[in-house]
């Protein structure tokens, strides 16, 4: 995925970490941004066949009248019945991969960093295809304080997608950068700008320079 002309970050984090908040703020600063979330959706609607294959697991329940995925009842049933996760990301992984692709090359021709906000890098083992890999990470109580404070999930539902990924410490040792984030919106932006100053600044300085 990396381009010559172009540095590519892979920004990830748990459930109410904060990654997005992060990734809005770099794509204040010029950056083009992928949503990992909006590339699930979007295999949604330009696959039928991924649909048909949900259907056929799990049943009629996880849709509307309409067709719609109910993706709560999904996630419910993902990430409580051990190997239903490695099942769907079997499913959705290779058509993920094939937009981000399209997006990353897209994005590459007008913006000097794309950043690939996903919450699986790590675990679709991708990271090698990253400049840099960014982990944004936050106490465990502070994480599920901010999930439930959307009321979309449940407090039960909340520590189940929590268990279900790599421990953020893990994925903090595999990272090249480290962003804590267990404090306010205005401590988050400063802690992004000294990375972008001392990680981001070098690297396109650099690439320009070429």
């Amino acid at each position: 995925m990396k381009t010559k002309s172009r540095l590519l970050i892979g920004l990830t984090g748990g459930p109410g970490a904060g990654k997005s908040t992060v990734a809005e703020f770099l794509r204040a600063k010029g950056t083009g941004v992928i949503c990992g979330d909006e590339l699930g959706r979007r295999v949604l609607r330009r696959f039928p066949e991924i649909k048909e294959a949900l259907r056929h697991r799990y049943g009629d329940a996880i849709f509307t009248a309409s067709g719609r995925l109910r993706r709560r009842a999904l996630g419910r049933l993902v990430f409580e019945r051990e190997g239903e996760a490695a099942w769907l990301d079997a499913l959705m992984f290779p058509r993920i991969h094939e937009l981000l692709r399209r997006d990353i090359h897209r994005l590459s021709r007008t913006h000097p960093a794309v950043v690939v906000d996903a919450a699986m890098i790590f675990e679709w083992g991708i990271e090698k295809e990253f400049d840099l890999t960014w982990v944004v990470i936050a106490p465990p109580e502070v994480a599920e304080a901010r999930m439930a404070r959307s009321g979309r999930l449940s407090p039960e539902e909340i520590r189940t997608r929590l268990r279900a990924q790599i421990p953020p410490e893990e994925k903090a040792r595999r990272a090249n950068l480290v962003i804590h984030n267990s404090g306010d919106k205005k401590e988050l932006k400063e802690a992004v700008n000294r990375a972008w100053w001392s990680k981001v600044m070098p690297r396109l300085t650099q690439k320009n320079g070429d």
